[in-house]
């Protein structure tokens, strides 16, 4: 098979598969050949790692040349900036002091402390539901919750650009999934509609902020379906949580319908700087998840000092809601720049600002062009997004600098000009 760089993983794979190869070393040896290339040309982006940790400005190395470039880093979502604040830092230090490092073993098995107990009830409160059950992390959260809720003869339904953990979490759950067009609350209506007397449960699962486009689901509208279908609905908002809402409730406390959706999940990685997941709910149904969950019942629970973290995130949310409202302006600004620059920033609303570039070889030049001026995020291509929808996503945080968003923008635009994705600066 013949390689070129403009070409991405997964539509190597899909040659490979429309010419009939199916060995495991042909496909493996395909596919590094390809990483080589793009190496070369320094258009691989996925092996680039921080010197020192994330933040709104890091040296960003290149695993394969060993070069090393300060940046401003637009790939992070520390909505709130929270892993540098020095009260969260301070907080973590006292936590490992008192409490030792790991967990050592599952909640199940007595590996949750008074810590994460707290989560829990902080969480209740904030969300608005009876319990809630800690994960060790988002992924697993997703994973366990959407994989031990459906029965045997239940139905999933989910939303098309929904993340790989919710699609993994139907997968090993068993039963029967569809989904439904993205944000199409007519096409959901149409699925609700062919599948009620033929299921016992159905379960519509969205999330609040898509990941990868970063616009925002019509809750109210699909929370309007329940009057007339019978189904559970689950939201994940681990885009939302922290950020949107008063004190950083989330986006189903923001649109006002809470009490309408039954299962609200969220990363704590993301607002609250930190690593772990939750689903808010019922009790009767966190009492069910905790014994279907394997990701639950057999995954060590988060370490005392990340649940410091969470708890000292907590805190300087509900106590400086400044800087909510200061990320919400500074997301308002980029994305007004962005447009008036000419950039195709699809239907996006929240944080998450995708730039759309939708020729593969141009979205890779675009990347490097990028981090040779200092300004670094990750490309997605193909299987990751669909093959005319490659983008780089700006991912506002609110430690991000006025003077870094200028600089930013000034590099899109040169940069962007010069490879015709918008008109060049000054004609």
């Amino acid at each position: 098979m013949e390689l070129n760089t403009s070409m991405v993983i997964g539509n190597v794979m899909r040659k490979l598969v429309d010419e009939g190869v199916t060995d495991f070393d042909s496909i493996a040896e395909a596919m590094e050949s390809l990483k080589d290339m793009q190496n070369r040309e320094g258009l691989y982006s996925n092996d680039r790692y921080t010197e020192r940790g994330s933040d709104s400005q890091a040296v960003v190395i290149t695993e394969h040349s060993g070069m090393k470039k300060d940046c401003i880093l637009w790939c992070v979502n520390h909505y709130l900036g929270l892993n540098r604040n020095p009260r969260v830092i301070a907080k973590s230090k006292e936590i490992i002091e008192r409490y030792g490092t790991g967990a050592g073993t599952s909640a199940m098995s007595g590996g949750m402390n008074s810590l994460h107990k707290e989560i829990e009830t902080r969480i209740n409160a904030m969300v608005g539901k009876e319990r809630t059950l800690l994960f060790p992390t988002g992924y697993s959260a997703n994973l366990g919750a959407i994989s031990a809720i459906p029965g045997k003869n239940d139905l999933i339904l989910f939303d098309h650009q929904s993340h790989a953990s919710i699609i993994d979490g139907c997968k090993l759950s068993g039963k029967q999934w569809l989904a439904f067009k993205h944000n199409n609350v007519a096409d959901l209506e149409a699925k609700l509609q062919r599948s009620q007397g033929k299921f016992q449960n159905i379960l519509v699962v969205v999330e609040a902020a898509y990941s990868m486009s970063g616009d925002l689901a019509p809750l109210k509208a699909i929370t309007a379906l329940k009057k007339k279908y019978k189904f559970y609905l689950y939201v994940d908002e681990a885009h939302s949580f922290g950020f949107y809402g008063q004190g950083g409730r989330g986006y189903c406390y923001e649109q006002g319908v809470t009490d309408d959706v039954d299962f609200i999940m969220s990363t704590l990685s993301k607002a609250t700087a930190s690593i772990g997941g939750f689903v808010a709910t019922k009790r009767k149904y966190c009492t069910l998840m905790s014994w279907h969950a394997n990701s639950y019942i057999f995954q060590a629970c988060i370490s005392p000092a990340d649940a410091g973290a969470i708890l000292a995130s907590l805190d300087e949310i509900e106590s400086n809601p400044g800087l909510i409202s200061g990320l919400h302006e500074k997301t308002a600004q980029m994305r007004k720049r962005l447009l008036e620059a000419g950039f195709d920033l699809g239907s996006s609303q929240s944080p998450i600002i995708p730039i759309y570039v939708r020729e593969p070889k141009t979205l890779f030049a675009f990347g490097r062009g990028l981090y040779e001026n200092g300004i670094f995020s990750v490309t997605i291509a193909f299987p990751a997004v669909k093959l005319s929808e490659g983008r780089l996503r700006f991912i506002l945080n609110a430690s991000h600098t006025q003077a870094q968003i200028d600089r930013t923008l000034e590099i899109l635009k040169k940069v962007g000009g010069e490879l015709g994705i918008v008109p060049r600066v000054g004609g």
